[in-house]
């Protein structure tokens, strides 16, 4: 009787894994005890946020002379927290080159958010880069201006009719005669030596920056945090079951229908715990069989992804082939690995086989799980 117990035990606890195998919901264990002389059974399940724990809740059932009824759920959160390091660089705009002005486009930080992982960025000053934007032709005239003298009369010929600057040809434009000494003829005094001013000119064009564009890096530590998984215990308090008093039969000589009729039972009994059995088996089979790689595509809101399709791939061949899949998708495909999966592949090489060309990349977390995209539209990734 003891080991018929210990059976019909294992077969309840298989049951139990078979149904919420269907379900995607796993008893990580199941107790029978009796505590202070309470009889209960204890569910317990591991599972990600967001599982509705009324889903867990089971009616009432029988087993080995109790009636279990729900009483009553308890919730423990597992927490994470992860954190990196990012870099991101920024572009202002500006009119000068000067770094003060650059400095006032720049803020001292910048808050950093990318779904998952937060926090504030810091400008690092170190690696401020300014260029011009583009170049604009102006035109404009160079002059020079040249004294020649002293000479002995205001002649031309005494004035050059080009000179040199920077490289560039003038040519005379103007002359202003000077008298710089005079001499007494007679008793009037007459000029005696000159001087002349020279101006020269020619026109010219240069470039001028129309703008300037500064580059500046921002570096920072960020973090993700959030709940890893959820830990609920389901009790179910038992209450005797109080056996019908059975009618009293008359006896029968061996072979009648007595004898026949315990047969029956015995044959009736085994019968339903081979059904039990094969019942659990294929409960068991279920969940050691169960998906494992979800194909999501972008939904009709930003950050919202439809699933499409699931895989089962296991850790010997990590691969899943969506060649088959109906609609095909044509751009974005997000893969998600499950964490029990992840956990196995981690720095390993997980492929999609897509229409277009073998995606391949490294599993890099699983928690709570991996999860990569692509777009087999932009991206042409070589054979693997």
């Amino acid at each position: 009787m003891k080991h018929f117990r210990h059976l019909a035990l294992s077969v309840l606890l298989a049951l139990s894994l078979m149904t919420t195998a269907l379900a995607s919901e796993v008893p990580v264990s199941l107790v029978v005890e009796n505590l202070n002389g309470q009889q209960r059974i204890v569910k317990t399940y591991e599972l990600p946020p967001g599982t509705d724990p009324e889903t867990l809740k089971e009616p009432s059932f029988t087993y080995d002379g109790f009636t279990y009824t729900w009483a009553y759920t308890t919730k423990d959160e597992h927490t994470f927290l992860e954190t990196k390091t990012v870099t991101e660089a920024v572009t202002v705009e500006t009119g000068k080159k000067d770094l003060n002005t650059v400095l006032e486009q720049l803020a001292p930080s910048i808050p950093y958010d990318d779904g998952e992982f937060s926090g504030e960025l810091a400008l690092d000053h170190t690696t401020i880069t300014t260029e011009a934007a583009g170049y604009a032709t102006k035109s404009g005239k160079v002059t020079a201006t040249k004294t020649i003298g002293p000479l002995d009369r205001n002649d031309m010929s005494y004035v050059p009719a080009t000179t040199v600057k920077d490289g560039k040809t003038l040519t005379l434009a103007n002359v202003e005669w000077q008298v710089i000494g005079t001499d007494l003829v007679g008793d009037v005094l007459a000029p005696s030596s000159y001087q002349a001013i020279a101006t020269y000119s020619a026109s010219t064009s240069y470039q001028v920056a129309t703008g300037y564009v500064s580059t500046a890096e921002y570096k920072g530590t960020v973090a993700a945090s959030g709940i890893e998984s959820i830990t609920y215990t389901v009790v179910y308090v038992g209450t005797e079951t109080v056996p019908e008093t059975p009618q009293p039969t008359e006896p029968v000589k061996q072979g009648g229908p007595l004898f026949g009729g315990n047969m029956a039972s015995i044959g009736g009994t085994l019968l339903m715990i081979v059904l039990l059995v094969a019942l659990a088996g294929g409960g068991i089979w279920l969940y050691l069989h169960r998906k494992n790689v979800y194909i999501y595509v972008p939904g009709d809101k930003p950050r919202d992804y439809k699933l499409i399709a699931k895989f089962r791939a296991e850790p010997q061949r990590p691969e899943v082939d969506i060649t088959g899949l109906d609609p095909y998708p044509e751009s974005i495909i997000a893969v998600e690995i499950k964490r029990p999966l992840a956990k196995k592949l981690l720095g390993q090489t997980f492929t999609v086989h897509h229409r277009s060309a073998d995606y391949a990349y490294t599993v890099l977390q699983d928690r709570p799980g991996d999860w990569h995209e692509f777009d087999p539209s932009e991206e042409k990734e070589e054979p693997v």
